[in-house]
């Protein structure tokens, strides 16, 4: 596994180099591998922040990828999703008297 963790951590590399925000979109084997390394770590009484720092990711990319999605991917605001609208009942009330 120590191969295959050298090769993830180089091909990290390539695909963060020259960028400012982030990486570029990390291929599903990729992915797929980070994901089995970090059940292999928490096997071991690590975690899964322990294993993203071994793979060089960081630990949100790292526990959405556990998730199945993509880090970095929209998620929705509360507005999208579908929140529904409340009738508001809106009544004037009588200006207080002037002293």
């Amino acid at each position: 596994m120590e191969k295959e963790l050298e090769q993830f951590r180089q091909e990290a590399q390539r695909l963060k180099a020259g960028r400012r925000g982030g990486s570029l979109p990390f291929p599903e084997a990729l992915r797929a591998f980070a994901v089995r390394y970090a059940e292999h770590t928490m096997a071991k009484g690590g975690t899964v922040t322990d294993a993203a720092q071994q793979l060089g990711v960081s630990g949100p990319t790292l526990y959405e990828w556990r998730k199945g999605r993509p880090a970095g991917h929209r998620r929705p605001k509360p507005a999208e999703k579908g929140a529904a609208l409340v009738p508001v009942h809106v009544s004037e009330r009588p200006a207080a008297p002037v002293r």
